[in-house]
């Protein structure tokens, strides 16, 4: 039986989620639309750090799952209870980053995902913020949803 092909990455550092285009005026009044830094900079750092692990992209139109789990920095209020981060980045835009960042890298298009999971929950000391995130081929399951 051939061995299914996985894509594994982990970025370390508290999770970034997308933000939305702002949109500035020029000197002359007209409109520019840029994407935020904080944005930007953890897109770039998911593609070197995809880049960097000499993986490979699956193969076009190949039916893709997804699963994220997303690990934040635990607020020092916090540290007596337990409670679940209810907090920002919320967890689809967490996940629009990644997989806007991988996609032509990772994967052709971010259409090909049939199957996703994610969560968010604190990191739990010694482990550090971060965001897990594994990529494999969606097999067709026998039963229904």
């Amino acid at each position: 039986m051939e061995k299914s092909k996985v894509v594994r990455l982990t970025l370390y550092g508290n999770p970034v989620g997308k933000a939305r285009p702002r949109v500035t005026k020029t000197k002359a009044g007209k409109p520019l639309v840029y994407t935020p830094s904080r944005t930007a900079q953890a897109e770039e750092q998911w593609k070197a750090l995809f880049l960097e692990s000499g993986q490979t992209a699956f193969a076009e139109g190949t039916p893709l799952r997804l699963l994220l789990r997303a690990y934040l920095a635990k607020p020092q209020y916090l540290r007596k209870r337990e409670r679940l981060p209810v907090t920002k980045p919320d967890l689809d835009n967490l996940t629009k980053l990644v997989l806007d960042a991988l996609e032509g890298l990772a994967y052709h298009r971010d259409s090909n995902f049939v199957d996703m999971m994610q969560s968010k929950r604190y990191a739990v000391y010694p482990d550090s913020p971060r965001i897990e995130v594994e990529i494999s081929e969606a097999i067709e399951e026998l039963a229904e949803c």
